[in-house]
């Protein structure tokens, strides 16, 4: 199933990005396609916010980076003198980071306009650490192929022979990327407008994170047969106990929200 997704998740990003812009109530969306976008980041990390829809379907429900985002001058109302997009690269060696805004468009391109310096803070540097190192461990865990036996069911006119019916989820993101991230596409997404209020009350109950990304690490060498397979048995049993039991996603999910706040105006789609 997940090599179904991935093609999928290909599949949707070739037409959204080769699809031409689309005007919804007199408000145009145009696809976030700037050069470099959906190829997996070299260095550092680059942090996203950005106003829009994303492009689900049945097989593919969450949020992957297939983004249709705001073209701010054809809204109305207050969203007219909105930023739609906003990008913040941080240089990880250091810490240093800029801020990309200022959005226009050039033949359906997106063009940052607009770049500027950002201090970060102690606290600031503290959280995308402890994010790059979750961000590692679900990488890892994405990344894992189990025994399980996968059948193939004729979902008639919405399966991979048919037309493939594309949602259209209209909210604010955030989407991070780290060199780290090789499951396609290569980055991490939270719906910010949706976020389940459930997360402030679920305490994380689990290892470090250094420590959680090397029993992980540990776990997937033992457990690995000829063909570079888990057992789907064991693999379930490992989720049940260190990620899902211990609340690890959620947690992700505070500290991104909690990045968020912190960097205040400097993230702010205003």
């Amino acid at each position: 199933m997940r090599a179904i997704k991935i093609i999928l998740c290909f599949f949707i990003l070739q037409v959204m990005i080769f699809s031409k812009p689309k005007q919804l109530n007199k408000i145009v969306y145009y696809n976030y396609n700037y050069q470099g976008f959906a190829d997996k980041l070299k260095s550092g990390m680059e942090i996203h916010k950005v106003k829009g829809y994303c492009g689900t379907t049945d097989f593919v429900k969450e949020c992957n980076g297939l983004l249709q985002i705001l073209d701010s001058k054809y809204a109305n109302g207050i969203e007219k003198n909105m930023q739609s997009v906003i990008k913040l690269d941080i240089d990880l060696s250091n810490f240093t980071a800029k801020k990309y805004g200022n959005i226009t468009f050039d033949n359906d391109y997106l063009h940052f306009n607009s770049e500027s310096d950002i201090v970060l803070g102690n606290s600031q540097k503290e959280s995308i650490k402890k994010i790059r190192k979750m961000l590692m461990i679900h990488d890892l865990v994405k990344n894992i192929t189990t025994d399980e036996d996968i059948i193939e069911v004729d979902d008639g006119p919405s399966s991979m022979t048919g037309t493939i019916h594309i949602k259209k989820d209209f909210s604010t993101y955030i989407i991070i990327k780290t060199p780290e991230l090789s499951y396609f596409p290569p980055m991490y997404v939270i719906d910010y407008e949706n976020i389940d209020k459930s997360i402030w009350n679920l305490e994380y109950k689990g290892r470090d994170f250094d420590e959680l990304y090397q029993y992980l690490k540990q776990f997937i060498a033992k457990n690995k047969n000829k063909d570079g397979k888990i057992s789907e048995k064991k693999y379930d049993e490992f989720m049940k106990k260190e990620i899902y039991e211990t609340n690890f996603y959620p947690e992700l999910t505070r500290e991104i929200l909690k990045l968020n706040n912190e960097l205040g105006y400097n993230f702010f789609l205003e």
